[in-house]
């Protein structure tokens, strides 16, 4: 038998989806429509096309953001989880032998944890984080010095908790104070729990719930996604994936 005549391997088939099914039964937009149907047929989504879908980037948040009751109650919350020595003038200076060094990195790292957790800060610039009590305690006329928050945010790095977005200059950092895993525990929950689990979602739908995980920076919301889908919970519905269904009838 002749090369050409040996079988072709057959085409891998592609997925049949019933668009007008999807529309009909699904909330999806227009927009949406269009580039799972390119991404079915194996058409080039242009820039444009994909910006609607495309999550928000995160820009950095402060408690000026959030509004004076809601800041009030969460500064309340925070003031309630400071520890005593805060007052202490002597923790805003670096300590010298190593074993109490350990002691005071641990100490603030905590502070910054629960700042960050408490007021929902995924990205903290640590000029801004200066400014804040009690690393700017002006009560006792104290402050800690860049380099200080510097190595308090390292510190967080070691233990994987935190990550330098610009290791060169350390101003901004990404900080964990839940990690991905638990972000993707918590927007499937949601989903489930509001019933948008039978919806199809954009990343841009995503950004715009405002819950705890709608302002998690584009590259991480785009992890606790991919985590859903390796779950088998939930799948894209386009090659860029920026459109997500999740699979209503393996979560309930």
């Amino acid at each position: 038998m002749s090369t050409a005549e040996k079988k072709k391997p057959e085409k891998k088939k592609k997925p049949k989806i019933d668009l007008k099914q999807l529309k009909d039964e699904k909330q999806i937009s227009e927009e949406k429509l269009k580039l799972i149907e390119a991404s079915i047929k194996g058409l080039e989504v242009t820039e444009e096309e994909l910006k609607s879908t495309l999550p928000v980037e995160t820009v950095i948040i402060k408690k000026e953001d959030i509004s004076k009751d809601q800041r009030a109650v969460l500064e309340l919350e925070f003031d309630e989880a400071l520890p005593k020595w805060v007052k202490a003038p002597w923790m805003y200076i670096k300590p010298q032998k190593s074993d109490q060094v350990e002691s005071w990195l641990e100490s603030w790292s905590a502070i910054v944890l629960d700042y960050s957790r408490i007021f929902v800060i995924h990205i903290i610039n640590i000029n801004d984080l200066r400014t804040a009590l009690p690393f700017n305690n002006k009560k006792i006329g104290k402050r800690l010095t860049i380099e200080q928050v510097r190595e308090i945010i390292d510190h967080l790095v070691q233990q994987n908790i935190a990550r330098w977005l610009d290791e060169d200059v350390k101003t901004r950092a990404r900080i964990y104070w839940k990690s991905n895993d638990e972000w993707a525990d918590k927007l499937l929950d949601f989903m489930i729990e509001t019933g948008r689990v039978v919806e199809i979602h954009s990343l841009y739908d995503i950004t715009q719930l405002e819950e705890k995980w709608s302002n998690l920076p584009s590259d991480d919301l785009i992890i606790v996604c991919e985590m859903l889908v390796e779950r088998k919970v939930a799948r894209w519905l386009n090659k860029e994936k920026t459109i997500i269904q999740f699979e209503a009838d393996k979560v309930f």
